[in-house]
């Protein structure tokens, strides 16, 4: 009877311990980041220039890039970051910024011309 409630107990705490391993799982999502450039808050903007950047020193968050034919572009993070965005296309201009966390993130940013104190950016 002994050897019984011994054994009972020994795959009791076994089978807790398997349970509390398997629910500690690392969450590895992705931080991603897509920007949709857009004119006239509906038209996609193709071939906008886009930069992305840390506002810190020092830091490696620098990248520029171009919109795909459906007004858009993407980034992978390692991790949760804030970046400033800034696009531009001929005379039109758009900046805003974006918080990246876990998931899929997606910011809008709408060109205005350079002049126009609406269009999102401190300096025009």
């Amino acid at each position: 009877m002994k050897r019984l409630i011994t054994a009972i107990s020994a795959s009791f705490l076994l089978s807790a311990g398997m349970m509390l391993m398997s629910s500690c799982e690392k969450d590895n999502s992705k931080y991603k980041l897509t920007i949709v450039v857009t004119a006239n808050d509906t038209v996609r903007v193709q071939n906008a220039s886009v930069r992305v950047f840390a506002p810190v020193s020092p830091t490696y968050v620098d990248y520029y890039d171009a919109t795909d034919e459906r007004g858009e572009t993407n980034y992978t993070f390692l991790n949760k970051v804030v970046v400033e965005v800034i696009a531009n296309k001929g005379s039109f201009k758009g900046c805003s910024f974006a918080e990246v966390n876990q998931g899929n993130n997606t910011v809008y940013i709408d060109l205005k011309p350079h002049g126009s104190d609406d269009n999102g950016c401190s300096t025009n």
